[in-house]
């Protein structure tokens, strides 16, 4: 009888360990297929972008967007007495993109009332909206053709790219774009 109960837990053990092991792949397959943040990005995809290297990473994606440039952000600047500053030549690169047909677009707080860069943008022809007074727009967040997002702390002004610590995020995947496409699309919309 004893050995009998022996064999009998053996298996219950052995089930049970069969069990999770199916169910973690099951998790662990589902988890790669449904997430949509960078974490479920591989690392050669997810930049990290600090301090004074935002400004080169944010140029170079700027002039090589080929369809969209979305942005939000907690403010946009431009500097009439530093012309060759990086903040305005970042409002020139997406004047440029624009030129060229590139649809760009900005969403914006409206706290930003001094040396603001709206006035380029309305010369321009780019379309730009305030995102409401009901709620502070915090974010900072560059989306260009579907496919990149640079994200994280630093705001679009002098202090920002040249003074500041920052620390950001670039991603190369469509699924994380998608999701702040989505977010951009809703605050355009509201």
């Amino acid at each position: 009888m004893f050995l009998l109960f022996m064999k009998l837990w053996q298996k219950l053990i052995l089930v049970f360990i069969l069990g999770l092991l199916f169910g973690l792949v099951l998790q662990s397959f589902a988890f790669q297929k449904s997430c949509p943040t960078p974490a479920c990005v591989d690392s050669e995809r997810v930049i990290p972008v600090s301090d004074r290297g935002y400004y080169p990473r944010a140029h170079e994606i700027l002039t090589g967007a080929e369809e969209s440039i979305h942005i939000v952000t907690f403010e946009l600047k431009y500097y009439e007495k530093y012309p060759d500053s990086k903040m305005n030549t970042l409002v020139e690169d997406l004047v440029a993109a624009h030129r060229r047909g590139v649809d760009v677009k900005v969403v914006v707080d409206e706290y930003s009332d001094r040396n603001n860069a709206y006035h380029i943008l309305d010369e321009a022809g780019i379309p730009w909206r305030f995102d409401g007074n009901k709620t502070t727009t915090h974010a900072k967040l560059i989306i260009v053709d579907g496919e990149i997002v640079l994200l994280g702390s630093t705001n679009l002004s002098y202090y920002g790219l040249e003074r500041n610590h920052e620390a950001n995020l670039y991603v190369e995947d469509p699924l994380t774009a998608k999701y702040y496409e989505n977010y951009f699309q809703k605050l355009w919309s509201s």
